[in-house]
């Protein structure tokens, strides 16, 4: 085995030096090994200097700097290995629930918001804070690269919990989202033209970045603001005030004219119990119905489906849940369907019809309707594959024809 002299190891000593070790110990340790390596490599037909180039070709594309890079982040970031683990770790479970999530909610099936709650939640408090760290510690030495991070971080932390508020429509999702697109068009955008398009080799890949990241915001944000025709959209929710306030009316005028009515003689509060119990009855029916649907479309409970208003709405779509419930189809079972709705209509029909025999019950008259110039039940016009706002509309529609109904009967 040959044996290197001292002017070779001083070479060598200082070539290291200069490709980036700069540590003294990890120096040493790095010579040590080069150093026998080359002796091991060295015989009568190879030079000091190709051997020596053979060697260094053994570290890799980055050579003797990535090792003095991992050195540091070793010694100064003890638990590197660890959070570079579990940044792994919960970037797969956290894409895994959020891609199972979404494919639940498309579906309506139960389940989906918790997947999609604690997928976000694994994906924004877990792997996106320590992927930053770890891009942070990485690129130390670089300020674009940290700038460029931070800016990524927050802009996906923006867009991600914006979405997350829409899906489970939870209140001011929209501006987060656009808060979010806005920072990552005109914050990480720039930052990044300057600090990786300018620098890199193929420029071709980094404008294509560039580009598939502004029609990617772009068509989220798009996205986000799409639903019904502003002018459209407005007219419906402005029918939809005025019947709840027409119908909160009525509720009050007609107890007070039970009150009154109840001040009277004995034969008039007789009369009028049946036509207020039956009333009571379906409205109390129509008013659960609407909760429950609320509850089993948008997969929450019922006390939170009471806190939804119909505002929060206008983005949600026609799906099966509500078709599937209201006409008990795929073999669903349900509390709240049309053809318990009609009975609970016809009763308080013929309750009206005991009590006054000329009321006009025409408003809860169910008969077949014109849809696109072809016949179809009253049912299915009103209730088969509609949205959850415009079905709830529907139902607080009969709820006011109910209650015109039972005020024509006490005002006679």
């Amino acid at each position: 085995m040959f044996s290197l002299t001292e002017e070779q190891i001083a070479f060598i000593e200082n070539d290291i030096r200069v490709r980036g070790i700069t540590s003294p110990d990890l120096s040493i340790d790095v010579l040590d090994h080069i150093c026998c390596i080359i002796e091991n490599s060295l015989d009568e037909y190879k030079t000091f200097d190709h051997v020596y180039q053979e060697t260094l070709l053994l570290f890799g594309d980055k050579g003797l700097k990535e090792i003095q890079d991992e050195t540091n982040r070793v010694l100064t970031f003890k638990h590197y290995y660890l959070m570079n683990s579990t940044m792994k770790i919960s970037g797969y479970v956290s894409s895994l629930l959020i891609l199972f999530g979404s494919i639940f909610k498309f579906n309506h099936w139960p389940g989906a918001s918790v997947m999609l709650v604690v997928g976000v939640f694994f994906l924004t408090v877990l792997f996106m804070p320590l992927l930053f760290i770890l891009k942070f510690k990485a690129s130390a030495e670089n300020n674009r690269s940290v700038v460029l991070s931070i800016i990524g971080f927050v802009a996906a932390l923006l867009i991600c919990c914006g979405v997350l508020f829409r899906v489970m429509h939870w209140p001011g999702s929209r501006m987060i989202s656009v808060m979010g697109g806005v920072l990552l068009i005109l914050g990480y955008l720039p930052v990044y033209f300057i600090s990786v398009h300018k620098n890199t080799t193929n420029k071709m890949n980094a404008t294509a970045t560039i580009i598939l990241i502004i029609a990617g915001v772009g068509l989220f944000i798009t996205e986000t603001g799409t639903g019904t025709p502003r002018p459209v959209s407005d007219n419906f929710w402005r029918g939809v005030i005025e019947n709840d306030a027409l119908l909160n009316s009525m509720r009050t005028d007609n107890a007070a004219m039970y009150a009154k009515l109840n001040s009277s003689s004995d034969s008039a509060k007789k009369d009028f119990k049946p036509l207020k119990a039956s009333a009571d009855e379906l409205m109390n029916y129509l008013d659960e119905m609407k909760v429950y649907l609320t509850a089993a479309s948008l997969d929450m409970n019922e006390e939170q489906a009471k806190q939804v208003k119909l505002d929060d709405l206008r983005s949600e779509g026609a799906n099966y849940t509500i078709t599937n419930l209201l006409f008990e189809t795929d073999h669903v079972q349900s509390k709240y369907t049309v053809a318990k709705m009609n009975a609970l209509v016809d009763n308080f029909k013929n309750t009206v019809k005991t009590i006054d025999t000329s009321a006009d019950l025409t408003l809860l008259d169910r008969k077949e309707q014109m849809v696109n110039d072809q016949p179809v039940a009253w049912e299915k016009a009103n209730f088969e594959y509609l949205p959850l706002p415009l079905v709830i509309y529907n139902i607080s529609r009969l709820e006011v024809a109910v209650k015109n109904c039972e005020r024509a009967v006490l005002n006679k």
